[in-house]
């Protein structure tokens, strides 16, 4: 089984963002695929897939001839819990999860076919408002289902917990240094510190998803669309919509009250704690964007929805 050459964008971000550690993932990816194909009796079926940011994905043969995917990740506290959520949701949803290597966090997955993304398909009027409620629809009804009670199967790695990100986002703007305060401005910080305690006490919890996004649903035969690449946090319903929420929000064609309404009647979630969890989530993004001109765009797509 001969090794696909990693794509520029994952080698480029891995060593970016982990370093010496990035690096060593690198050099051992080979081995550590060949050890899998070995383990699981796979072949490679074409070249990896382009566009990831640290994760080796290429589709694979199984013994049988089915299709698969084969994903290794460079694992961190994001990413580290997929293959929990992927067990867990057992193919109601999303991928189904085939395979799991404790010991890599490497995975065999269903191959969702034709596997094109939600956020490019192109509907009937794809142009038209409509069309664009259409994907929100779909997408919301997908992470209404996926949301359930956190039963960690033995052998997976635990879930972070949403409380742990406010606990980080309090800390930060509770001893924001000059640039912070400058690209979020005094009172943003403030309404930020009170968000934070205003979530503390969410209702039941679940397995929710931080990367709740048009890119992350594809088409499927088994079922119509189907979510891949889940990011999972012991979360609130609301937590799931306020990540969708801001995306949709800073980078869709609709805003506002009528944004914010359908999210949250979608999925089923507080209409005021869908908003402030988007509203922290955009918090975040200023805090993290130098550029002014995006800062800028962001800071208005924020403005709108505070007025929500």
């Amino acid at each position: 089984m001969r090794f696909g050459v990693v794509p520029s964008s994952v080698r480029r971000d891995v060593v970016a963002w982990f370093g010496p550690a990035g690096q060593e993932w690198l050099d051992d990816l080979p081995r550590t695929v060949w050890s899998l194909a070995r383990q699981w009796s796979l072949r490679l079926d074409g070249p990896p897939y382009g566009g990831g940011s640290h994760s080796y994905v290429v589709p694979v043969r199984r013994a049988d001839g089915e299709r698969a995917v084969l994903k290794v990740a460079c694992r961190d506290g994001e990413n580290r819990a997929e293959p929990t959520a992927l067990r867990c949701y057992d193919g109601d949803g999303a991928v189904r999860l085939y395979e799991y290597d404790p010991e890599t966090g490497a995975m065999l997955m269903e191959l969702a076919l034709p596997g094109n993304r939600l956020k490019s398909t192109r509907f009937f009027g794809h142009k038209t408002p409509e069309s664009a409620w259409r994907r929100v629809g779909i997408a919301c009804g997908l992470y209404r289902r996926l949301w359930r009670p956190a039963a960690i199967p033995e052998g997976y790695p635990e879930l972070p917990s949403a409380t742990e990100m406010l606990d980080g986002w309090r800390a930060d703007y509770t001893d924001a240094d000059a640039e912070t305060r400058r690209r979020l401005g005094a009172a943003r910080l403030r309404e930020a510190l009170d968000r934070c305690d205003a979530l503390d006490d969410g209702p039941e919890l679940g397995i929710g998803n931080r990367d709740t996004h048009l890119s992350n649903i594809v088409s499927a035969e088994r079922e119509p669309w189907l979510v891949i690449d889940p990011k999972p946090y012991l979360a609130e319903r609301a937590f799931d919509g306020g990540y969708f929420l801001f995306e949709q929000q800073l980078n869709g064609p609709h805003s506002g009250t009528a944004l914010l309404r359908a999210v949250a009647e979608e999925l089923g979630a507080d209409a005021e704690r869908v908003k402030a969890w988007a509203l922290l989530r955009f918090a975040d993004h200023l805090a993290d964007t130098p550029e002014d001109r995006h800062r800028d765009h962001a800071a208005e797509r924020m403005r709108l929805l505070e007025e929500a």
